[in-house]
């Protein structure tokens, strides 16, 4: 199953052990209804932004929404260390660059220039992508945890 399939099934499991509907849902977040209803029906995953508020007001992890871990509870660091710092940090570790990433993720090399410079942050499928590459979660990436998982 794909993350889309499992962020689909997830969000709408927990709007109903909340007991709420996607419309109060989106009344309570101030953001279009129509958004949160394409979330339910499968049709989108949402922006990083979005899923971050999403994670935070269940009280669960992005990586749990995306189905990369059925540890539901989410216990954030006290600091968020930001995605630039991790980023660098992964590739030391990994001892890897940016081509490499390039060459094993389809990623463009000048988003990850970007990334790593801060000029940008990146979107929720590409978080997804270089999860993988590092064998970590998107929480750890994001910086709001310290251990990969």
């Amino acid at each position: 199953m794909d993350e889309l399939s499992v962020f689909a099934e997830r969000f709408k499991d927990l709007l109903s052990e909340n007991g709420l509907k996607p419309t109060k849902l989106a009344d309570l977040l101030g953001i279009p209804k129509n958004t949160i209803c394409r979330y339910a029906r499968g049709f989108q995953l949402p922006n990083l932004k979005m899923a971050t508020m999403l994670a935070d007001y269940f009280d669960c992890g992005i990586d749990y929404l995306l189905g990369r871990t059925d540890e539901r509870k989410f216990v954030s660091n006290n600091s968020v260390i930001p995605f630039t710092t991790r980023f660098q940090d992964l590739m030391k570790e990994f001892g890897t660059n940016k081509y490499r990433i390039s060459k094993a993720t389809d990623l463009h090399p000048s988003i990850l220039y970007r990334w790593q410079s801060g000029q940008c942050s990146p979107e929720l499928d590409s978080l997804i992508i270089l999860a993988n590459y590092f064998d970590c979660s998107v929480e750890y990436i994001l910086g709001r945890i310290n251990t990969a998982w």
